[in-house]
């Protein structure tokens, strides 16, 4: 009998203690899930912290669902609110994060593909060539066969290599900004109507043109490519706790959080400078290329209280991660739109030459 008691003690006391560990750990995910939730509403610039966590927001949410099924499986009544509370915190960032559209007939429709190419660089297999790379693009734009083909970091297009790409993908027109390395590539006339210029240390991010389909139909297009992070592969590997490889993990530590902080503050001018000197007008706007940010961020918000609309969340389903480097479930490319523009495809490529995923739009302009 003693043996038996002192066998139920212990399972007691182990049980209370693993649920007293979980209830921690809940707590810690459900205030983790409210920074979360409250991320897109504070300015990185007066309140950078809690940016950190809109970054996490898939990892916040898969946590909370962990810890709700193991106290149900331990049958903890009073710590189960813990994370359904939080869970519910997370609704609004299910809502921006996870699509649930759906494409319609695509008929008489323009299609645009954005892609940030990465230098021509495979980061996978570092031995390919820059020419190789081109040929493959080539070869994806062909098969895509796109109406303007828009490109982040295609550099600085050495001669007339930007001549000879255009005619290896068979597009007659095109335009090339060689300090920010975006790129337009098209069936149609293409009418310079600006680059965003340098304003508080913001660098040229953007330019915008307009695309004339005909006498009667035309449309803004915008070719972005927001800050980055600019964090190292040894930096990515502290951040996934690769052992054996980041020696000075505390250096490591410190740089991975100060540029964080930077890019999330340079991110918030950048995306103001935007809004700001986008054109007044009725014409249909498309808005494309490299955020950096995802849909649980001060940027993103401001995209949409600027009247723009995600056309991921119009007319695709999942998660739709763009980002295919070792950082995981990251939407930070996006395709934005006004009212005068219908949206009636959108698909992601899954190409992974560069560390991004090619996205093609299809849409229909000067709806009635």
């Amino acid at each position: 009998m003693g043996e038996n008691t002192k066998t139920k003690r212990r399972n007691t006391f182990l049980q209370g203690f693993g649920k007293a560990t979980i209830g921690i750990c809940g707590i810690v995910a459900l205030l983790s899930s409210f920074l979360c939730a409250i991320c897109p509403l504070i300015n990185p610039s007066t309140f950078v912290w809690t940016a950190f966590f809109g970054l996490a927001f898939w990892l916040i949410l898969f946590a909370n669902i962990i810890i709700l099924i193991i106290l149900i499986f331990l049958k903890s009544r009073r710590t189960l609110l813990i994370p359904i509370v939080a869970l519910l915190f997370s609704i609004p960032g299910v809502i921006k994060s996870y699509s649930f559209g759906e494409s319609k007939d695509e008929i008489d429709s323009i299609k645009v593909m954005t892609y940030n190419v990465g230098v021509f660089r495979d980061f996978k297999v570092k031995e390919r060539s820059v020419s190789e790379v081109k040929k493959s693009l080539a070869k994806l734009v062909k098969e895509e066969n796109p109406d303007v083909l828009c490109l982040q970091e295609s550099g600085k297009w050495p001669n007339n290599a930007v001549y000879k790409f255009s005619q290896m993908i068979g597009y007659k027109y095109y335009s090339a900004n060689l300090v920010n390395g975006n790129s337009y590539f098209s069936k149609y006339p293409i009418e310079n109507v600006g680059s965003f210029e340098n304003e508080n240390d913001i660098k040229k991010f953007a330019d915008i043109k307009k695309i004339r389909i005909n006498k009667e139909k035309s449309f803004y297009l915008v070719n972005c490519h927001f800050n980055s992070f600019g964090i190292s592969k040894e930096e990515i590997e502290y951040i996934n706790d690769t052992k054996n490889i980041v020696k000075d993990k505390e250096t490591y530590g410190k740089s991975v959080i100060s540029k964080l902080t930077r890019g999330f503050k340079l991110r918030t001018k950048t995306t103001e400078l935007l809004i700001k000197k986008l054109p007044k007008d009725d014409l249909p706007l498309v808005i494309c290329g490299d955020f950096n940010d995802t849909p649980m961020s001060y940027t993103y918000n401001k995209m949409l209280n600027a009247g723009l609309k995600d056309a991921f969340i119009t007319a695709s389903k999942g998660i739709g991660k763009t980002y295919c480097g070792r950082l995981p479930l990251l939407r930070i490319d996006y395709f934005w739109y006004n009212d005068n523009v219908e949206v009636v495809g959108y698909n992601r490529i899954d190409q992974t030459t560069s560390d991004h995923y090619p996205l093609v739009l299809t849409f229909n302009i000067n709806k009635d």
